[in-house]
């Protein structure tokens, strides 16, 4: 977890389209569920575009995908489960976001982080 090279790698728009067509060529439901475990891909009907590079083009939803899945999981699986933030540590900072003020115009500050997983009830805009 520590080499951050290693995190994001660019994958093959060719490649990816020819695991696509072969998770296509599955012949049951439970096959192709396999595949996509082994090979983190599955047919879409916009690579029947030819000029479509999906890698390249696709687009991020930023809320669902950023703030509501990466960022638990960078919480979770990095900052916690690595020991990075320790139980002391998001006591700390729970004790610091309990003492904000914040104007009423403003989302809430979520309750209590250093219970269960941490930080797992934030909402997008938090």
């Amino acid at each position: 977890m520590a080499d951050m090279s290693d995190w994001f790698i660019m994958k093959d728009p060719v490649e990816h389209r020819q695991k696509a067509l072969e998770w296509r060529r599955c012949k049951s439901n439970a096959e192709r569920e396999r595949f996509v475990k082994v090979n983190g891909v599955r047919w879409s009907e916009i690579l029947r575009l030819s000029y479509f590079d999906l890698i390249q083009f696709v687009v991020i939803d930023l809320m669902h995908c950023l703030f509501l899945g990466i960022a638990k999981w960078i919480t979770k699986r990095i900052w916690i489960d690595e020991d990075v933030l320790t139980e002391k540590a998001l006591q700390s900072i729970q004790k610091k976001m309990s003492e904000f003020k914040l104007p009423s115009d403003l989302g809430r500050i979520p309750g209590k982080i250093h219970c269960g997983e941490g930080f797992s009830n934030f909402t997008a805009d938090q």
